[in-house]
């Protein structure tokens, strides 16, 4: 298996892993309206386009086949996990590759993402790879009304403080 940066090429087959997994994992836990309102607002490729641009985002392919899609932001004070979608949701070495891969982009920071609460399946892997629970959260998600629980995972290295002589000056 190759964890490699997304690219243009790529856009539509995120955009069908994301179809693919938003099902099976929301079915039951939001309306199928909130499910494909939130595809049609965030995994268009001109949507997708932005985010490529914007934010850290990773492939995860596997004899020529799209397995795993993870897309981080920085913080100031953390490496948020916007989104980690794997087609084989009990396989948890694509997700913890595409982690591992995002969070070395900032190992100084902890990681944390954000995940509806029922959704057992995400809860579980986090759980498993080391990702402590955090806050509930009440969210809107397209006008319904859920509740996340964000996950944390510990900094990978200690931040470097400069020594005072390579301080930036203001």
């Amino acid at each position: 298996m190759e964890v490699r940066i997304a690219r243009h090429p790529d856009l539509i087959e995120i955009g069908r892993l994301a179809h693919e997994v938003w099902w099976e994992a929301y079915a039951g836990l939001v309306t199928s309206e909130t499910i494909n309102s939130s595809l049609d607002a965030n995994y268009s490729p001109s949507v997708l386009a932005e985010r490529l641009l914007k934010h850290y985002c990773f492939m995860a392919v596997d004899n020529g086949e799209t397995v795993g899609f993870a897309e981080g932001t920085p913080a100031e004070d953390r490496l948020i996990l916007e989104t980690l979608y794997c087609r084989e949701p009990g396989n948890h070495e694509v997700g913890r590759q595409l982690i591992s891969r995002t969070h070395a982009l900032a190992p100084e920071l902890p990681m944390c993402s954000d995940v509806v609460l029922g959704h057992l399946t995400a809860e579980s892997f986090f759980e498993t790879i080391g990702f402590a629970p955090g806050e509930i959260i009440e969210d809107d998600l397209r006008g319904e009304h859920i509740v996340r629980r964000r996950w944390w995972l510990p900094a990978l290295a200690p931040r470097v403080a400069l020594p005072s002589h390579e301080q930036p000056v203001p």
